[in-house]
């Protein structure tokens, strides 16, 4: 394995492990929000509902971005620009982070609004 793809594979296994706890976050924050006794029915409402059309968002981004990355990689192949092993692991590994970075962003994103934190490390 070339050195390349093994910082690639480091940088990616950081990020999901990021989107992990980011995730936590986020259900930790929603559930407390979504079991407090009390009113806010509607704003209880929004929460569920956003919940479930984010998820939506994020799955319909991540399939259009790894098509687009697949036919990056047959154009790419077809123009004799995939010769070795490591060429065929860095493009699929390309559409794995198309497809993946939709969702880390939303999750990193929802963790940041629920819990009022600036950034997280």
């Amino acid at each position: 394995m070339s050195r390349r793809l093994t910082k690639r594979s480091f940088a990616i296994a950081k990020a999901n492990a990021q989107a992990g706890v980011d995730a936590a976050l986020t259900i930790a924050a929603r559930t407390q929000g979504l079991l407090a006794l009390g009113g806010g029915g509607f704003e209880k409402g929004r929460e569920a509902q956003l919940m479930v059309q984010e998820k939506v968002d994020a799955a319909v981004e991540g399939a259009f971005a790894a098509q687009a990355a697949w036919g990056a990689f047959f154009i790419k192949a077809a123009f004799g620009g995939v010769r070795t092993p490591n060429d065929v692991s860095a493009g699929l590994t390309s559409i794995a982070e198309a497809a993946a970075g939709p969702a880390r962003r939303k999750v990193r994103a929802n963790a940041r609004r629920l819990t009022g934190a600036k950034a997280f490390p």
